[in-house]
C-alpha cells in the first residue's frame, strides 16, 4: 500500500455550505422560538450543510490488485497505513465494508450466510460489493467466484430429492 494513500484518499475539499444564514429569531420560520444554538439553527435554517467527501477510488484500486491474497495480510497494510488515531482514517477504514464483504461465516448445514441470512436465496438484496473473503481459505476473491458458486449450489439442490 502506498506511503501517502491516506492524503490520496482524504485529500479533496469538503461539499456543501460554507456557513448557515445569520442566527437572527426574525429569520427563523417560528416567530415564538427565543433560544436556539449555532447547531440546531444551523441545521434549521441551513439550505444545505457540509459533508466529507473523500476520494475512495484509490482505495478500491488498491484492494483489485491484492485479488488472491490472504486478507489478513491485506487488511494489516490498510491498518498500517489509516490507524484509528484519527477519526478522518477510521471513517475511511469503515468504507472497506462496502467494497468488501468479510464477515461470511458457514452454517450448519454447508450455506453460505452473511450478517445470519444465507446468501444466493431469491428475494433477498445484498449491497453490492466487488470483492469478498473466501471463509474457507481467508483469500480475497472476485465476487463472480461467489455468485456462480451460489448458483451451482443453487441448481444441484433444486435437482435432488425433497
Amino acid at each position: 500500500m502506498r506511503d501517502d494513500m491516506f492524503k490520496v484518499i482524504v485529500e479533496r475539499p469538503r461539499w456543501g455550505a460554507s456557513h448557515a444564514a445569520s442566527p437572527k429569531l426574525k429569520r427563523m420560520p417560528l416567530a415564538d422560538t427565543q433560544h436556539i444554538g449555532l447547531k440546531r439553527h444551523a441545521r434549521i435554517a441551513a439550505r444545505y450543510t457540509k459533508s466529507l467527501n473523500e476520494n475512495l477510488a484509490p482505495l478500491v484500486r488498491y484492494l483489485r490488485r491484492q485479488r488472491g491474497r490472504p486478507w489478513d495480510a491485506v487488511f494489516s497494510e490498510i491498518c498500517a497505513g489509516l490507524d484509528t488515531g484519527s477519526t478522518v482514517k477510521m471513517h475511511v477504514r469503515q468504507h472497506i465494508e462496502d467494497f468488501v464483504l468479510t464477515r461470511i461465516s458457514i452454517g450448519r448445514r454447508g450455506e453460505w450466510m452473511f450478517q445470519g441470512q444465507v446468501l444466493g436465496r431469491k428475494g433477498q438484496w445484498f449491497r453490492r460489493r466487488e470483492l469478498f473473503v473466501d471463509p474457507r481459505d481467508g483469500i480475497l476473491k472476485d465476487m463472480a467466484v461467489l455468485e456462480a458458486m451460489l448458483a451451482s449450489n443453487q441448481s444441484s439442490s433444486k435437482g435432488g430429492a425433497s
